[in-house]
């Protein structure tokens, strides 16, 4: 009886240690599979971002979900309302239209407001990249060098001039609402533009349209890969209307607290993101017309954050 008691006993502990095992191997295939809902805004430089960023997490071992939204309002929502996880955010995007704290022109203070403000939230600001997504004033140089525009002061004294016929203007349904959009742009440079002057247009679109000529000026973003391209010019912004739009990942609090593996690949991605980094980046997409996805990892391999194949 002894030596049966004895038999079942081991039996059971090694069911027990079997199924202790299955549990763990279990927690384990469910972690790496967690998937995790990546959001962009609707260009370039955004879908870049978030491929990156898929790339790198799929590396950890977590499935991935791209969504695509059609401008801040819509992916901040989106983002408060746990649809998604995790997107590339701008630091004054964030103080101005969420946080209606008004523009921020020191970078690392906008960082600082906008990432102690979210994290009231449950909403987590991971390190900043050296990327500023800034907005300026474009046009063609030939245009510029004949009309001697070198800054949007030069723009405004040429637009006041009455023997010159009304500039149309460019930029984008954001850009005509948000506090530091155009009317802040106005009330910096003291001039007015009529509503028969602009066109609103998608961001994709705006430094086309000044090559086409469809405008003679658009407010676009610096980094647009384009512009050189084009044969265009960004107008020096001598008033400093436009401030710093330094790019960083913002995440759950819940999620970074339960997987914090994913906060060093998007801090280590944030580090090597520079200014001139992302304009080449844009245009291998929008003027060599190159895969997003084919972009996004040659560039990861590159600078040593994804394995070469």
């Amino acid at each position: 009886m002894r030596r049966f008691l004895l038999i079942v006993g081991c039996l059971t502990l090694l069911v027990s240690c079997q199924s202790k095992e299955e549990v763990k191997q279990e927690d384990a295939t469910e972690s790496a599979h967690l998937t995790i809902k990546l959001g962009s805004k609707a260009f370039t430089e955004q879908y870049l971002l978030m491929k990156m960023t898929a790339l790198l997490l799929m590396e950890e071992g977590f499935d991935i979900e791209e969504m695509r939204f059609l401008d801040s309002p819509s992916i901040r929502d989106a983002f408060e309302n746990k649809v998604i996880d995790l997107y590339w955010e701008y630091t004054n995007t964030a103080k101005t239209i969420y946080h209606k704290n008004g523009p921020g022109y020191d970078s690392l203070e906008a960082y600082e407001s906008v990432k102690k403000e979210d994290e009231k939230n449950d909403i987590i600001w991971l390190e900043k990249s050296d990327f500023n997504s800034s907005w300026g004033l474009i046009m063609k140089e030939s245009f510029a060098k004949q009309h001697q525009l070198d800054s949007v002061s030069d723009l405004v004294t040429y637009m006041s001039n009455q023997e010159h016929p009304s500039l149309k203007m460019a930029t984008n349904d954001e850009y005509l609402i948000r506090e530091d959009g155009l009317s802040h742009l106005e009330d910096v440079y003291q001039f007015t533009v009529n509503k028969d002057q602009l066109l609103a247009v998608d961001s994709e679109l705006l430094s086309l349209a000044v090559k086409e000529s469809r405008v003679q000026v658009a407010v676009g973003m610096i980094t647009d890969s384009r512009i050189e391209d084009y044969h265009l010019v960004v107008l020096e912004d001598n008033r400093k209307a436009f401030p710093p739009y330094d790019a960083a990942p913002v995440v759950q609090r819940k999620m970074i607290e339960q997987y914090p593996e994913v906060q060093e690949p998007l801090e280590k991605l944030s580090a090597s993101i520079t200014n001139e980094e992302m304009i080449g980046l844009n245009y291998r997409v929008d003027v060599l017309h190159q895969d997003v996805g084919k972009v996004a990892k040659a560039f990861l391999q590159e600078q040593g954050l994804l394995k070469m194949e």
